[in-house]
């Protein structure tokens, strides 16, 4: 069984639309013997974002190791450094803004897991960022 993950492990997606990023999915049912949770990180080019979402199933934690930003948490704006953490129960709308010249680094957890499924659909056009159920 593995326990330790590198970001060079990562299933990579890389999004090219109107808010270019790349998300390194690292730990999941398919890649660890977990039930319970979803675990990545997340690029975020500059002068980029990650558009308005809400998780319909899903709690989700979130945090900020690298770059600057702005965080919308339902009615919430915030500034985003390095070692912020942010809470998102089911159905809070968030969107994650990169307002630096450099890329804003993240963490994902989302509890259970299903969000990754949701990421392949994003990258291969299938799917957008709406409020989605992760069923």
């Amino acid at each position: 069984m593995k326990y330790i993950y590198h970001k060079e492990d990562a299933e990579v997606v890389r999004i090219e639309d109107d808010a270019p990023r790349t998300l390194y999915t690292l730990i999941e049912p398919n890649t660890s013997d977990t039930e319970h949770f979803a675990m990545g990180l997340e690029e975020i080019d500059p002068n980029s974002e990650i558009p308005i979402h809400s998780h319909s199933e899903a709690e989700e934690i979130i945090f900020v190791f690298g770059g600057k930003g702005k965080a919308f948490v339902g009615d919430e704006v915030a500034e985003l450094k390095p070692g912020t953490v942010i809470y998102l129960p089911p159905n809070v709308e968030h969107r994650f803004v990169n307002t630096g010249d450099e890329p804003l680094w993240i963490t994902w957890t989302l509890s259970p897991p299903g969000f990754e499924k949701q990421i392949r659909k994003i990258a291969d056009g299938s799917a957008g960022m709406e409020v989605f159920s992760e069923s």
